[in-house]
């Protein structure tokens, strides 16, 4: 009838749209508990690029006083040492000829820090989680036992049976629980205030854990955005009106009103149906009852970690999509190191070639950071590696007139990434380093370097109460006056 009346008027009905990419509808979010000698909390299983993970806050695994830059862990680090020893467990329904569907199954999960693990450690005790400290631990796993597999096991079986059994239960615990990839986060961008979530916590601890709750809550201060962010104005000032209210959110984070109790860090924040352009109100009203449907909390985007708040005040949570630009930065940074180790600086060189405004890892510059203390160590090698990209046609040989331009190039990208991300100290440095080895190594720009010069200049001036930074600063001023006289 409503549309007939609105045929008869003239206005044709509203055509339903596609809904966004968030909100399709996704299996259940799983989530575990993740005990440690240091602490207790949860963790949410995950999948990077297929592999199973668990993401759990980087405090779980114990908080250090003086924790390094973000990055990855090696073995001997104690963190690395505290997730070996984490005890992991997630209640599940299986569904096999052993055990019936309604049953709840615990399983053991095993951390293995030795094949992948990155983190960001956590921030200052009452400040909220910035690009440099998010406070996360990501960790591949893999199942590592049943608790009904060792009672109905017979010990008069021989190996070869059980290890089939034992590979065969793996293969189908990890496709059950492992469902949820961290590529299809929900977006920061999209979050806006007064969002329906979805937040869900393990009911028990360790052996004892056998469900996970879910409850409703609404975004109280989404993740702030940039203020240069051309995409999105209208956003900008969304961090200062959440401030003004008393409620601090950060660019990594987002605030909202979901009841959470001490020692729920990790649990699984998901996001709600919201109303797609055109659509009915009967279809809308449909899909959010299905949403609300006993068991199907739950099965929205995954939108963040939920990492601190107590009774009485709003949940904290990081937002799983700046985790994985995190991620990807880490790895970035992992491999400039790599190649550099074995003298090759183009690697470098391709990470200083990116457009800093249109990268899919967020405001980060550690790469930026890492690529340019590479070209302060290898000042021919990347002058070279730049000529290259900048025709990427082959191999040119490099003249004179090639070097001026390539230099000019490097010295030029040098500059773009240190107004994009400033107050780095680290970027700063590495850059100023970088520009006084180019200068030093003759390789002087098409342009003569005015650029550069002022980017020095800049740099001394901006970070002068940081020794480190101001002395690479007056070196690499007084080598670059040097080669110009």
């Amino acid at each position: 009838m409503t549309n007939a009346k609105r045929d008869s008027d003239g206005v044709p009905p509203p055509l339903p749209l596609d809904p966004v990419e968030h909100e399709r509808v996704f299996p259940v979010a799983g989530v575990c508990s993740v005990t440690t000698p240091d602490g207790a909390g949860h963790g949410i299983l995950c999948t990077l690029k297929g592999a199973p993970c668990v993401l759990t806050p980087a405090h779980v695994l114990g908080e250090a006083e003086d924790e390094p830059h973000p990055g990855l862990f090696d073995r001997r680090d104690a963190r690395v040492s505290a997730a070996r020893r984490a005890r992991v467990f997630v209640a599940h329904r299986v569904c096999d000829g052993n055990v019936n569907e309604n049953e709840v199954a615990v399983t053991r999960l095993r951390l293995l820090p030795e094949v992948f693990f990155a983190f960001s450690p956590a921030p200052a005790p009452g400040r909220p989680p910035d690009a440099n400290r998010m406070d996360y631990a990501l960790c591949a796993c893999d199942v590592e036992t049943h608790t009904s597999e060792t009672s109905t096991s017979d010990s008069q079986n021989t190996d070869a049976v059980s290890s089939s059994k034992r590979a065969d239960f793996k293969k189908r615990t990890r496709a059950a629980l492992f469902t949820r990839a961290l590529e299809d986060a929900q977006l920061s961008e999209t979050c806006e205030p007064g969002d329906e979530l979805h937040l869900g916590a393990c009911v028990g601890k360790e052996t004892r854990v056998s469900d996970v709750a879910w409850r409703r809550g609404f975004v109280t201060a989404p993740p702030r955005r940039r203020r240069d962010d051309e995409a999105y104005p209208y956003a900008a000032g969304l961090g200062d009106i959440a401030a003004s209210r008393g409620v601090r959110a950060t660019r990594v984070s987002l605030r909202y009103d979901a009841r959470t109790v001490s020692g729920e860090s990790g649990a699984a924040v998901t996001s709600a149906p919201r109303r797609a352009f055109g659509e009915l109100d009967a279809d809308f009203a449909a899909r959010r009852k299905a949403a609300h449907a006993l068991g199907s909390r739950g099965r929205g985007a995954l939108v963040a970690m939920h990492r601190a708040g107590g009774e009485g005040e709003d949940g904290e949570g990081v937002m799983v999509c700046e985790i994985l630009r995190d991620v990807k930065e880490t790895l970035a940074v992992g491999k400039v190191r790599d190649a550099a180790e074995e003298g090759n600086a183009a690697v470098a060189v391709a990470e200083l070639a990116r457009e800093p405004r249109t990268s899919s890892r967020g405001a980060r510059s550690r790469a930026a950071a890492a690529a340019a203390e590479v070209v302060a160590s290898l000042p021919e090698q990347a002058v070279q590696a730049m000529a290259m990209w900048i025709d990427r046609g082959g191999y040119v040989a490099v003249g004179p007139a090639r070097v001026a331009a390539a230099a000019e190039a490097l010295e030029q990208a040098l500059c773009d990434w240190v107004a994009f991300d400033p107050t780095s100290a680290r970027l700063a440095a590495g850059a100023a380093h970088a520009l006084g080895a180019l200068a030093r190594a003759r390789m002087r720009p098409s342009r003569g370097g005015g650029a550069g010069d002022a980017c020095v200049i800049e740099t001394l001036d901006r970070h002068y109460a940081n020794e480190a930074v101001r002395e690479k600063a007056r070196w690499a001023h007084r080598v670059r006056s040097a080669a110009k006289a």
